[in-house]
C-alpha cells in the first residue's frame, strides 16, 4: 500500500507545445494580414486572410507531420500569390514550419524545397527587374539569406536537442 502515484506535471508544463503552437498560430495571422495591409493590399479578403488562416492551422501541425506542413504551406503561398499580385515574401510566411523541417533527419528535403521555392519566386518577381533592379536585389538575398538562417537555427536546434539527450543519458 505504500506504492503512491506518479506525480503528474503542472498543466502548463504538460500543454506547453500546444500554447506555443497556439500562440504561433495567432502570430502568423497577425503579422501576415499586417504586413499585407502594410504593403497596400486592396483588401485583405482577397486571399490574405485566408492564407493567414491556412498557415495558421498548418502551424498546429507541424510537430507530428513536419514535411506535410511545410509543403502544404508552400502549396497554399503558392496559390495565394497565383491568384493575385501580392509583395509578399514567399519564404517568411513558412519560416517557422521551415525552422520545425529543418530540425528532422530529412534537412536535405527542406533545402531542396526552399531551393525551388526561391528559383521560383526570383523568376516570379522577374518583371520587378525593369522597374527596380535594387529591390529585385534585396527580394531575392533577402528571401535567400532568410531561408539559410531558418534553416541553419533549426539545424542548430536540432543538435543541441541531441547533446542534451547525450549528457542527460551520460549523467
Amino acid at each position: 500500500m505504500s506504492d503512491s502515484l506518479p506525480l503528474r506535471a503542472p498543466a502548463y508544463v504538460r500543454h506547453f507545445d500546444k500554447l506555443v503552437d497556439l500562440t504561433l498560430a495567432a502570430i502568423t495571422v497577425v503579422v501576415f494580414v499586417a504586413a499585407a495591409l502594410a504593403t497596400f493590399v486592396q483588401s485583405p479578403w482577397d486571399g490574405a486572410i485566408q492564407l493567414a488562416l491556412v498557415l495558421a492551422v498548418l502551424m498546429l501541425f507541424r510537430r507530428r507531420w513536419p514535411m506535410l506542413a511545410l509543403l502544404l504551406s508552400i502549396a497554399a503561398i503558392f496559390v495565394y500569390h497565383l491568384s493575385s499580385w501580392s509583395p509578399a515574401g514567399w519564404i517568411w510566411p513558412a519560416s517557422v514550419v521551415y525552422f520545425t523541417a529543418a530540425a528532422t533527419p530529412r534537412v536535405r528535403w527542406v533545402v531542396a524545397i526552399g531551393v525551388a521555392q526561391l528559383i521560383y519566386s526570383a523568376i516570379d518577381a522577374r518583371w520587378i527587374i525593369h522597374q527596380n533592379l535594387t529591390r529585385y536585389l534585396i527580394h531575392t538575398v533577402g528571401e535567400g539569406l532568410l531561408l539559410t538562417v531558418v534553416i541553419g537555427a533549426g539545424l542548430a536546434y536540432a543538435a543541441t536537442l541531441r547533446w542534451q539527450e547525450r549528457q542527460y543519458s551520460a549523467g
